[in-house]
């Protein structure tokens, strides 16, 4: 199924909730795109702290800038999204406070820490 398709399905459902008033549970709301997953009420807590401990590991300037690329990207073409993305890449490497690039490619080259796709970088390493 298409992107465009998916899309136009969630928006709909979406869009039947909002005219009607029905209500929805979390499963139809992980249905409808509206959440990422549903969990039970028993298990809501354990699993927000597990997201948040997961989160804590990653760079936040680094996170930033992924949300503010993907959400601007989605709407250009092939060059101009490889011309964001570089500058963006640029201003992340010239203003980040931990030096996160400088700081994964070390782990990586030097040290041996570090695998890019298999997990972070430490963050607490200095």
């Amino acid at each position: 199924m298409s992107r465009v398709l998916a899309d136009a399905m969630c928006y709909r459902d979406a869009m039947w909730c909002i005219m009607t008033g029905d209500p929805f549970d979390g499963k139809k709301a992980a249905e409808m795109k509206l959440i990422n997953y549903a969990v039970p009420k028993d298990k809501l807590r354990a699993e927000t702290m597990a997201l948040a401990d997961k989160l804590k590991k990653k760079n936040p300037a680094v996170l930033r800038a992924a949300k503010e690329v993907y959400k601007h990207c989605r709407t250009m073409d092939y060059g101009q999204a490889e011309e964001y993305m570089s500058a963006k890449g640029t201003a992340l490497r010239l203003t980040d406070p931990e030096r996160g690039r400088e700081t994964g490619m070390e782990q990586f080259l030097d040290k041996k820490t570090y695998r890019p796709g298999l997990g972070e970088y430490n963050r607490d390493a200095k």
